[in-house]
């Protein structure tokens, strides 16, 4: 078997390993790798009425079925037309978020052009220019799904609550902030802290051992904020933990554009905000169905009144 016989079975085999992935992702069993928030908006996309994965299915296909059938021109067509169009997409992922399966498969999709490349032996003249444009689309999609990931920590709360405060001890808006928010606290409230300085680091070192002692946030934060404790109380090892952290919070707060705390996020309405009559349901006026307005239709001659 020629070498250029087996460099298009090998693209053949890569092709199909692509339309599997696609399908897999077409029929949800691949959502175990959509960790971030781009997955969810670009997971329904269609194309009349036809998911993309299955678009993408069917291109992988196309371009195994053509390297079998010895057409590598038109395979080399086929793929270079594809990449050209998920450099748009890598793009648009630049401006909103960024999707893990779609940076698999724009990777799987480039290594297929590059192999196509090779069995026409068009490294230098398509290669080139392709890679250079691809990386630099490709990459800050990669920076933004590690920035996602870094996540977030919390000194108290759970992760999954609806309402997310970030707040620094030496603010002097939180400190009025969070005794009001923590001593109402039905726990559905989680605190990430930000330091300021070096005296911010101690003061939340003193929360985050209170709170795993025991405490409850309110006491935490009052007692830490009145706290002396000098720096070389915190151990070395414990302070390059703590500043990680908090870093991965000013992070999240620089990805959202926020440059002032406190900040609060909210999913949805929090309880704590609805008066006593929104909790129970208003009483509010109720139509009445039964005066003198029946309606108007388009067939009514009278005027609607």
């Amino acid at each position: 078997m020629s070498l250029s016989k087996r460099s298009a079975y090998g693209a053949a085999f890569v092709a199909f390993a692509g339309a599997i992935f696609c399908a897999l992702n077409a029929t949800q069993n691949l959502d175990a790798i959509c960790i971030t928030t781009g997955c969810e908006i670009f997971k329904d996309i269609s194309l009349g009425g036809i998911s993309l994965w299955w678009i993408g299915t069917a291109l992988f296909i196309a371009l195994a079925l053509l390297n079998l059938f010895n057409l590598r021109k038109t395979a080399l067509f086929l793929a270079l037309c594809a990449i050209i169009g998920d450099l748009g997409f890598l793009l648009l992922m630049i401006f909103t978020a960024p999707c893990v399966p779609c940076l698999f498969f724009a990777a799987i999709l480039f290594l297929l052009f590059f192999m196509q490349c090779s069995v026409l032996k068009r490294r230098a003249t398509l290669v080139t220019p392709v890679l250079v444009i691809w990386t630099l689309l490709f990459t800050p999609n990669v920076f933004s799904t590690v920035n996602e990931e870094l996540g977030t920590w919390a000194v108290y709360g759970n992760h999954q609550s609806n309402v997310q405060v970030f707040f620094s001890p030496s603010c002097s808006a939180c400190k009025n902030l969070i005794p009001t928010l923590a001593q109402n606290d039905s726990g559905n409230i989680t605190y990430y802290p930000i330091a300021e300085s070096d005296g911010d680091l101690e003061k939340i070192f003193l929360m985050q051992k209170a709170i795993t002692d025991g405490t409850s946030m309110y006491i935490a934060f009052n007692r830490a904020i009145r706290g002396t404790t000098p720096p070389r109380a915190i151990p070395f090892m414990v302070r390059m933990k703590l500043l990680w952290n908090i870093f991965r919070n000013k992070s999240k707060l620089a990805s959202i554009g926020v440059t002032r705390i406190p900040v609060l996020i909210t999913n949805g309405v929090p309880n704590s905000l609805l008066s006593n009559e929104q909790k129970h349901g208003s009483k509010g006026d109720v139509l009445d169905f039964n005066d003198d307005f029946s309606g108007c239709t388009d067939d009514s001659s009278a005027p609607c009144e």
